[in-house]
């Protein structure tokens, strides 16, 4: 049984010239965990700029207007505080599509002390606050073209009588007294004020977000032009930019030792909530955010619990820097059973090789295709799915066809900067199921995997 063990691990890393990209935080099952490294975010601004130019040139629009939370997080490398209380269109990204006009970004007064931090980049900022005379307008649906709004002005927290600021806190003063605070009332109205700053109130600008694309007329945008741009961000995302290879790269190491650690902590008996809760708690340890895992089937573990000798898959998801990892494996706790062992060896085989077809040029049907073909050839009788899709700033960063009237993906081909992955699940109600996947980076030549090359089937010993 090592034996094949050593011969699949060589095989995958040989056929599909995979790096190792290990973290001091992992634990190989069975093994004790090595002390945990936080990881740190990356500081520079993500937006793939010569893609963005290029695509809102063929879409025809003069800028892209931002304000779903993984757009504008996209275009302005800020996340508001409100928006991670759970509150939408807080931060609004606007990029010209003249690439000498500066990228907007339409912040919360109240988030300007992150614009204190020395490591990160950041767009132009308009700040916004509230109404002055909120009461003024009550019963009304919107605002004359010219009409002007008070904003409540940004008031600091007294000081303490007795105290010296931190230098953290002499950061934020400095940003108080020299920044503009409160320069709208409202996001929309910062939208409009930076709009017309950049000369694009009459402008066609793609618009993400339905709510602030129906808002934006009514408060005094009404000769602005407003297509969808749900779409045409999804594609300028499809190819990450060098900013964001690295946050996949960061992200793919930290989803990769949490699931790791988290393995070898399974023991028969524990609850999905249980396995579950393990992965989370590893991912925070790491700095990173959990977003979900599936273990057993997609429904949960088939028997409610952890069952010794049943095959079980984990399909990982954890988000750092507002990235997505994308990591699945086969587990068995106690000794595995023969016909697990050789179609574990057979799902290295087929990952290896589909690997190797990786390439620019190659389409999603093709891989789905040619995939499906190598696992017969292989002798594979099971089952075996095999769906590629993008990762990124969400768990599927792919466009829509714009052809049609309901989301479909298209027949994407592959491109030099895309990180995707292929989906190889086995789902065998009676049996167990199966898994293995990973974070794969396009390059101009094939394919590189971005977290540890390895054997799909991981033994735990009870």
């Amino acid at each position: 049984m090592e034996s094949s063990r050593r011969e699949l691990m060589g095989l995958m890393a040989g056929a599909a010239g995979l790096g190792a990209l290990g973290e001091a935080a992992a634990a190989a099952p069975g093994g004790a965990a090595l002390a945990v490294r936080p990881l740190k975010p990356d500081g520079r601004l993500p937006v793939n700029r010569e893609r963005a130019y290029a695509l809102m040139k063929e879409a025809g629009v003069d800028a892209i207007v931002v304000g779903s939370d993984a757009n504008s997080r996209y275009v302005t490398n800020i996340r508001s505080v409100i928006s991670e209380m759970g509150s939408s269109l807080r931060v609004v990204g606007i990029m010209p599509a003249d690439p000498k006009r500066p990228i907007v970004a339409v912040m919360p007064t109240v988030d300007i002390g992150r614009h204190t931090a020395p490591d990160r980049e950041w767009p132009e900022i308009i700040t916004y606050s509230a109404p002055s005379e909120i009461e003024r307008f009550r019963g009304r649906a919107g605002l004359a073209p010219d009409e002007t709004v008070a904003a409540v002005p940004a008031r600091s927290w007294p000081k303490a009588a007795d105290g010296a600021l931190t230098p953290i806190e002499g950061g934020w003063e400095r940003n108080e007294t020299s920044l503009p605070v409160a320069q709208a009332a409202s996001v929309e109205l910062g939208v409009k004020k930076a709009l017309e700053t950049l000369g694009l109130a009459r402008g066609r600008v793609a618009v993400d977000d339905a709510a602030l694309a129906a808002a934006l007329p009514r408060f005094g945008l009404d000769r602005l032009t407003i297509v969808p741009g749900e779409n045409l961000l999804r594609r300028m995302r499809l190819v990450k930019s060098a900013v964001e290879i690295d946050r996949m790269r960061t992200v793919s190491r930290l989803n990769d030792a949490a699931a790791r650690a988290m393995i070898a902590q399974l023991t028969p008996g524990m609850t999905f909530e249980d396995v579950q809760a393990l992965f989370f708690a590893e991912v925070a340890r790491r700095g990173g955010r959990p977003l979900f895992i599936v273990a057993g089937m997609t429904s949960g573990l088939r028997q409610g619990r952890l069952a010794a000798q049943e095959p079980f898959l984990v399909d990982c998801c954890g988000n750092f820097d507002g990235y997505s990892g994308d990591w699945a494996r086969t587990v068995v706790l106690g000794t595995p059973p023969r016909l697990l062992l050789d179609r574990a060896k057979l799902l290295g085989r087929v990952a290896a090789e589909m690997t190797g077809m990786l390439k620019p040029g190659v389409r999603y049907s093709e891989i789905t295709g040619r995939g499906r073909a190598m696992a017969k050839a292989l002798g594979a009788t099971f089952p075996i799915g095999f769906t590629p899709h993008s990762v990124g700033l969400t768990h599927s960063d792919d466009p829509w066809r714009d052809d049609l009237p309901f989301q479909s993906r298209p027949d994407i081909a592959l491109e030099p900067g895309m990180v995707i992955t292929v989906d190889l699940p086995t789902l065998e109600p009676g049996w167990g199921s199966m898994h293995l996947e990973s974070l794969i980076l396009i390059t101009r030549d094939g394919a590189e995997w971005l977290d540890r090359s390895d054997d799909p089937l991981y033994e735990v010993p009870v």
